[in-house]
């Protein structure tokens, strides 16, 4: 068993029995209750999983495309190619859903959902000015 001496606190490597003393500093373990001492793998293991969540929050948040939902995103996109309402070849509509995409995508780079949902003036404009330099 290893314990640590409370006179001097050097550790001991000593076996069961009776007269223990330190072997530093020769005072006697009588009188004192010691208990094994346990290592840590509880809070190690909590904070590697503390570690692996926050690695994954952060990838989430950081590494990874924010986009839209889904829906909002085939809204403003099919707003986009039909706002003028006329009929349109299905060359020109390819076209135009191209660049109503590319528009989409630049303008989800600068203005986060939350700033949409804020301020959708600021969105509008950022949006034709993506729409104008995607044509």
């Amino acid at each position: 068993m290893q314990i640590e001496c409370p006179s001097c606190a050097t550790d001991n490597k000593i076996e069961f029995g009776e007269n223990i003393v330190c072997s530093e500093c020769k005072e006697s373990f009588a009188g004192h209750s010691y208990k094994k001492f346990k290592k840590p793998i509880l809070s190690a293991t909590t904070a590697l999983f503390i570690g692996a969540f926050g690695t994954y929050k952060a990838d989430q948040i950081f590494f990874e495309d924010q986009r839209y939902p889904l829906n909002v995103e085939y809204e403003l996109i099919d707003s986009c190619v039909n706002s003028s309402r006329i009929l349109m070849n299905s060359y020109r509509h390819v076209e135009k859903t191209q660049a109503c995409v590319c528009a989409l995508e630049k303008t989800m780079e600068v203005i986060s959902y939350k700033e949409l949902k804020k301020s959708e003036s600021e969105f509008l404009t950022r949006f034709r000015s993506s729409l104008t330099s995607c044509n």
